[in-house]
C-alpha cells in the first residue's frame, strides 16, 4: 500500500476569512505540498480554470487528472470584540485542495457511460 498522503487529503491554508486573490500563489502552494508528499505532479494542459465555480487550475498525477479548488475549507478560531467583550468562534478560513476528475480510465464502473445509468 503506498504511504502517501492522498492527494485529496492535502489541505494548503493560503488565506485568512476573506476571498484570496492570488489564485497562481494558491494553486503554486498546493504542488508544493503535492510534490513534498512524494507525488508527481504536473500542471495539466487544455484546462480552463473558473474562478466564479472555486477553480484555479488542474494538475496531472500519475495518470489522474485533479481540478484545484480555491474558497473556504478549513478551521479558524476567530477573536473578536462583541458589546465590549472578547469572544471566539470557529469560522472558516481560506485553502486550496484538489478534487479528482471522474472518468472511464480514472474510476472504472464509476463513469456514468460505463456504469449505464444515465447521471
Amino acid at each position: 500500500m503506498d504511504k502517501r498522503t492522498d492527494p485529496v487529503e492535502i489541505i494548503a491554508r493560503v488565506g485568512g476569512l476573506t476571498p484570496y486573490s492570488d489564485h497562481e500563489r494558491a494553486l503554486g502552494t498546493w504542488v508544493y505540498l503535492a510534490s513534498k508528499a512524494g507525488w508527481q505532479v504536473a500542471e495539466a494542459d487544455g484546462f480552463t480554470a473558473s474562478p466564479g465555480r472555486g477553480e484555479i487550475g488542474a494538475v496531472d498525477i500519475e495518470g489522474i487528472r485533479y481540478v484545484i479548488r480555491l474558497g473556504p475549507r478549513v478551521r479558524r478560531l476567530l477573536y473578536e470584540v462583541v458589546d465590549g467583550h472578547m469572544m471566539k468562534r470557529d469560522t472558516l478560513a481560506t485553502a486550496a485542495w484538489a478534487e479528482p476528475l471522474v472518468t472511464k480510465d480514472s474510476a472504472p464502473g464509476w463513469h456514468s457511460a460505463e456504469s449505464g445509468r444515465s447521471d
